[in-house]
């Protein structure tokens, strides 16, 4: 497999070859083959480095670019589970989903504060909740919930800072439904094409997404922190049409800081938002899209190429200011 990467790069987060880094790197501008492996599972992007999974270990990258924080490292060392699942929101706030060895999630207001050997503050559990995706956005999370007696399909569940209510997309209740706590988002139930199967957010960003078993495309946010790049953001989940007035299949989706990109089940790649740094993979000239655009590979290869077109994306993923792309062979 092939993984193609485009967008900022200051901290050599898109290099996995060179052994040499340099000090003051490229952005890249297309969409570019970084690395090769035909075990690449899938891509977990931060602001200042990237990891790459493998089939062959699930637990541990098998690849690494970038600068890691120190404080990154010392939770991966710590505690490997933790470090595998954690999500961290600009504002600090640090969520640890339940897994193998974490029966519930829980949260910290900082991640210093988690490692403190005596934490200053006492985290907040949810053990009512049990989490299959965890995504972070500017000031709180997003959640999809694991089937269960009391929830029998996934619920997409939010929590975060009460001044962002848009992102939040629900009803508060300091009583019943605080905005602190996770609680699920109603327009996102019994929706037409199925549940929610895929969620998408930015660590540092104000739009979200989600994704129906039935290829439906449902997004919301915070319309003016978003205004720049995504004019008129519902604060409500709402259907996206892409490609055509009907609208393509989605099967997947990957949502950056200011931008956004998805894959279609034809296999098309498609976004819009920012590409000042080279995030959309537009080339030097574009520094803004704010129409929905179709992105192309740079694969070397006249787009007919009969081999190119049998190659199938397996799926897409958005750090802060760039965005990766995991290509299966033909």
């Amino acid at each position: 497999m092939a993984l193609y990467a485009t967008g900022l790069n200051a901290w050599n987060q898109l290099d996995f070859g060179s052994i040499k880094k340099e000090q003051e790197p490229d952005d890249i501008f297309t969409f570019t083959c970084v690395l090769k492996d035909n075990d690449t599972d899938y891509v977990r992007p931060f602001p200042s480095y990237t990891l790459v999974y493998t089939t062959r270990d699930l637990l541990t990258p098998t690849h690494s670019s970038g600068l890691i924080p120190k404080s990154h490292q010392k939770l991966s060392s710590h505690n490997p589970h933790h470090y595998l699942h954690f999500a961290e929101a600009s504002n600090d706030t640090i969520v640890i989903p339940n897994h193998p060895t974490n029966p519930y999630p829980i949260q910290y207001p900082s991640l210093t504060n988690l490692l403190n050997s005596a934490p200053v503050h006492t985290p907040l559990s949810y053990p009512s909740l049990k989490i299959s995706q965890l995504s972070a956005y500017a000031t709180g999370f997003i959640a999809l919930s694991t089937p269960s007696p009391s929830e029998p399909s996934p619920q997409v569940h939010s929590w975060g800072d009460p001044r962002y209510p848009p992102c939040l997309a629900r009803p508060t209740c300091p009583i019943t439904s605080p905005a602190s706590t996770p609680s699920p988002i109603p327009d996102l139930l019994s929706l037409p094409t199925g549940p929610i199967v895929k969620i998408s957010s930015c660590s540092s960003g104000y739009l979200l997404a989600a994704l129906t078993a039935g290829n439906d495309l449902y997004i919301w946010g915070h319309a003016s922190r978003c205004a720049s790049w995504f004019p008129n953001v519902p604060h409500r989940p709402e259907p996206v049409l892409i490609g055509s007035d009907d609208g393509k299949d989605i099967a997947d989706v990957a949502v950056g800081q200011s931008h956004i990109i998805v894959l279609t089940t034809d296999n098309e790649i498609w976004g819009r938002g920012d590409n000042s740094s080279g995030q959309l993979g537009l080339g030097r000239n574009v520094k803004m899209t704010k129409e929905w655009t179709r992105l192309k590979l740079d694969c070397g290869e006249d787009d007919n190429d009969d081999e190119k077109k049998r190659e199938r994306i397996k799926g897409v993923w958005a750090g802060e200011r760039n965005s990766f792309v995991i290509v299966e062979p033909a």
